[in-house]
């Protein structure tokens, strides 16, 4: 399962899930302009066969307009620190596989 972290979420988040979610990468480590811009993150997702993660209502948007792929994985997680942030992602990992997984869904709200 590969997935793609918007900028909105700490690069760290990578290290501390490392071992229950390969292939994650932090969109500052992709080969665009950085800072990544949304659709930046979107088109590389999308060619590289990746969810995206994030903070940001605008994938939503952006999914809305464009379809899927990529899906997208949205974290209504407000004032929680990366070291949260990475227990709830690692608590929720069958549910994050399932809709990896699942062609018939295309947006995913962890609280």
């Amino acid at each position: 399962m590969k997935l793609l972290l918007d900028a909105n979420i700490s690069w760290r988040i990578t290290k501390l899930i490392e071992n229950d979610f390969s292939g994650c990468f932090h969109s500052k480590d992709i080969p665009v302009n950085q800072p990544a811009k949304d659709l930046e993150i979107w088109d590389y997702a999308r060619k590289n066969s990746f969810t995206i993660l994030t903070h940001d209502d605008d994938f939503e948007k952006l999914l809305l307009l464009k379809g899927v792929p990529p899906k997208v994985i949205i974290l209504k997680t407000f004032n929680k620190n990366t070291k949260q942030i990475a227990e709830l992602l690692i608590s929720k990992k069958e549910i994050i596989e399932s809709f990896v997984l699942n062609d018939e869904l295309m947006i995913l709200e962890i609280y």
